[in-house]
């Protein structure tokens, strides 16, 4: 009886586990993959694989020398020891998450050091290097992209920053194959820039996001991040934008306010509404 009952109670568990669990199938028929951008929690990479797993997410972007966690005393980025690549990559197969992207990172001008970024990342499995190369050196970052099947995608800081500008971005990679634009909605905002019109501009060059839903702090002086949906980027409206313009890739959640998991999945379960809504949109006759 005792069995009976407990058979019971965990099928009941696993069925309300299934009932709660994302549906993503809107971003996946779109070709959206939703990460966190572990800038968010910082912390150990291993701890923010953790947190992606929490929030149901099934890829990460890690940003350069972020301490790596899991007994290891190293740092994230090229100077990672096979041992070290090695167990990441354990820690994060066993969350159930893949690391897709790493950024903002730096992307060296003379080749043979760039070669070694690129050998790193491709062991590690990355799709795209996020960074902010100089503008001399992006026909051979081009090239490199190309060779190792690992796009580049150029990240905006706000104003003055170098590729604060999207015009000048595009500027430079307009000829380039293997690289585009990291949007980072956010910075376009705090630029003094309207993200959704950017996007309807240059969103076809788009390769990832750092995806942002901002108001103004109470001085006025500057802006802050709130859930997606409730700020004054048009949240929906950026994402409407980037499935017309065609955008298939990775879109980060980059949360630079003080957060909580449950804050952070007000921004997932947004972010899977508007992909099924949109993807909805896409098969009605």
């Amino acid at each position: 009886m005792r069995c009976a009952l407990a058979l019971l109670t965990l099928s009941l568990f696993a069925g309300q586990a299934l009932a709660a669990s994302p549906d993503t199938s809107g971003a996946e028929k779109l070709g959206w993959k939703l990460t966190l951008q572990s800038w968010t929690t910082h912390g150990t990479v291993e701890k923010s694989i953790d947190y992606a797993r929490q929030l149901g997410l099934h890829y990460i972007e890690i940003y350069p020398n972020q301490d790596l966690g899991a007994g290891l005393k190293g740092k994230w980025g090229p100077g990672m020891t096979d041992e070290e690549i090695n167990k990441m990559l354990e820690v994060a197969k066993a969350a159930d998450v893949k690391i897709i992207d790493t950024g903002v990172i730096g992307i060296s001008g003379n080749e043979s050091e760039a070669r070694k970024l690129f050998d790193w990342a491709k062991k590690v499995g990355i799709t795209i290097i996020v960074s902010e190369p100089v503008e001399k050196d992006m026909p051979m970052v081009d090239r490199l992209a190309g060779e190792y099947g690992i796009r580049v995608a150029i990240h905006d800081h706000p104003k003055a920053a170098r590729y604060w500008d999207p015009e000048h971005t595009y500027d430079v990679i307009k000829d380039l194959k293997n690289v585009g634009f990291c949007a980072d909605l956010g910075h376009w905002k705090r630029s003094g820039l309207e993200p959704v019109v950017v996007l309807e501009k240059y969103g076809d060059r788009v390769f990832s996001s750092h995806f942002k839903d901002l108001v103004p702090n109470a001085d006025k002086k500057g802006w802050h991040d709130v859930p997606w949906g409730t700020g004054e980027s048009r949240a929906a409206d950026m994402l409407r934008v980037l499935k017309e313009k065609g955008f298939r890739g990775p879109i980060a959640i980059e949360y630079e306010t003080t957060w909580d998991v449950p804050t952070l999945q007000k921004c997932v379960d947004f972010f899977n509404e508007q992909a099924n809504k949109l993807a909805q949109q896409s098969t009605a006759p």
